[in-house]
């Protein structure tokens, strides 16, 4: 009879974590005991309906509540999808990482220098006002960043998900820099800002398809290396700009420097790709009302992700704090030498910072396995709150030297654990770039909410009559900012279920490919 029939087990069936990841319920061994034990409890009701007695009183039931479930869950790790993925080669993971050394390249030096030039050159006496414009153009093209993960996401092209988006955002770039290059010949300005919005917008769309490249061919053991060794090149890239453009190049050098780079690295990250054509099975159409859900997170929708969403965008409040260095050294600094020279001096300091993150980066990457993503990051928001504090009680420039190999190493670990992070806590592998370009627009987000309330801030306490400079009491209440930011960072984190133990079996790069 149909009251009789053995009840489908529950415990087969995948759940969905606090996360949003689809998790297995119980062990294997626990997963036999358990159908033993239903077995048993099947022969007890066997035994009742015919008056017998049952052969044995089982120590389970064979329905188990939810929280007795909870108890065979293991949270640590999230989805192991190491049986899927083969590990990955070391040469191949730094292939890939290729369009980052571009990406830090191109970011890091083009706000810091090229643009203040620019806009110096082309609207002489309003410079200020054409570089702000210049500077929220940028931030309003990683908006699109979301759109064309999820577009990634459903790419069905023969070349792959994530490779028609990479190789159409650099072509583009590239034909950007060269029109660029002409505008700022002729001294075209607003044609500059145009072409500069699509060159942002295309370098936006190229990293969102990387950003999913990696997610997508990385397994899950090898995750910390990886975001280690992608913390090292952005950081390179980032390195390379700033002494090329500092002290190497004229600006109107530049523009041919980014082209060869891109021309230099894409054939890296194509090579090592290896994509496939994504199977008819798991194709999906692309809908408009899901697309203006893709800029929609929140606890419910995005569990752990959300968290590792709201630290980042604190952590990059804190980082945000750094811009104000400049005048900092101008003011605060007794020697003249170093006051008079602020600019030079702060170019040093930020080439030191950024080589120091990224050599720091590649060694943290393989600390990940042993300790784990959120106390790397807790490591680092720490240090960058330490460093804060010591700005308020330096006056020389070795120390503030000193200080910024802190920050820079400080930032090299949470560059090795902030990818990795994000990348475990995906609430859906399958729109993992679309939700990767969340992770993006957070970085935004915070470099543009934390000056927002550190300026005013400085301008409020350090104002001086009679005087352009800035009193210490305002550098003070600017770098107590910074670590309010990073304590933000830190809570937000302790939300986050994930990232204690990923993967501590293995850490090798020496797998097949």
């Amino acid at each position: 009879p149909p009251w009789e029939e053995p009840v489908p087990e529950e415990e087969e069936m995948p759940r969905k974590g606090s996360s949003g990841h689809r998790e297995p319920l119980i062990a294997a061994g626990d997963k036999e005991a358990a159908e033993r034990e239903h077995g048993t409890a099947v022969r007890s009701e066997e035994g009742r309906a015919t008056g017998g007695e049952a052969s044995g009183a089982p120590s389970l039931r064979a329905t188990r509540s939810s929280e007795d479930r909870e108890q065979w869950v293991d949270m640590r790790e999230g989805p192991n999808d190491d049986e899927e993925k083969p590990s990955v080669s070391w040469a191949r993971i730094v292939c890939i990482n290729a369009h980052a050394f571009n990406y830090g390249l191109f970011y890091a030096s083009v706000g810091v220098i090229l643009l203040p030039v620019e806009a110096a050159n082309m609207f002489e006496g309003n410079e200020a006002i054409a570089l702000a414009a210049m500077l929220v153009l940028g931030g309003i093209s990683q908006l699109i960043s979301p759109v064309a993960g999820y577009s990634s996401d459903r790419c069905a092209h023969k070349w792959g998900k994530r490779m028609p988006f990479i190789l159409a955002g650099n072509a583009t770039l590239f034909v950007c820099l060269g029109c660029m290059y002409l505008a700022r010949t002729y001294l075209y300005g607003y044609s500059y800002m145009v072409l500069l919005f699509f060159a942002m917008l295309s370098l936006n769309v190229a990293y969102t398809g990387f950003a999913g490249l990696v997610s997508d061919t990385v397994p899950a053991h090898q995750m910390g290396v990886t975001s280690g060794i992608m913390g090292g090149m952005t950081a390179a890239g980032a390195v390379c700009g700033l002494l090329g453009l500092g002290f190497g190049l004229e600006t109107d050098e530049a523009y041919g420097a980014y082209a060869l780079s891109l021309l230099a690295t894409t054939p890296f990250t194509w090579a090592a790709a290896r994509e496939e054509q994504l199977e008819e099975a798991r194709q999906r159409p692309w809908v408009g009302e899901e697309v203006t859900r893709a800029y929609y997170i929140s606890p419910e929708s995005h569990g752990d992700f959300f968290w590792v969403f709201c630290s980042r965008t604190g952590y990059y409040m804190a980082v945000s704090t750094q811009i104000y260095i400049l005048y900092y050294l101008r003011d605060c600094m007794t020697d003249p030498e170093i006051s008079g020279n602020a600019k030079m001096y702060t170019s040093i300091l930020c080439i030191l910072s950024q080589g120091c993150s990224g050599v720091v980066s590649l060694v943290a990457g393989h600390a990940t396995a042993r300790f784990g993503y959120k106390p790397l990051i807790y490591a680092a928001c720490t240090c960058m709150a330490a460093v804060y504090v010591g700005y308020t009680l330096v006056h020389t420039f070795p120390l503030v030297v000193a200080l910024g190999v802190v920050y820079g190493s400080s930032n090299g670990v949470y560059l090795a654990a902030d990818y990795a992070l994000a990348v475990a806590c995906l609430p859906n592998k399958e729109d993992g770039a679309k939700d990767l370009a969340l992770w993006g627009i957070a970085a935004f987000l915070g470099t543009m909410f934390g000056p927002c309330i550190t300026g005013p801030t400085l301008a409020v306490l350090g104002k001086q009559e009679g005087s352009a400079a800035y009193s210490f009491k305002g550098y003070v209440g600017v770098m107590m900012l910074g670590v309010v930011y990073s304590f933000l960072a830190a809570v937000f984190l302790f939300k986050v279920r994930h990232g204690y133990a990923p993967h501590p079996e293995r850490t090798d790069l020496s797998g097949e490919d």
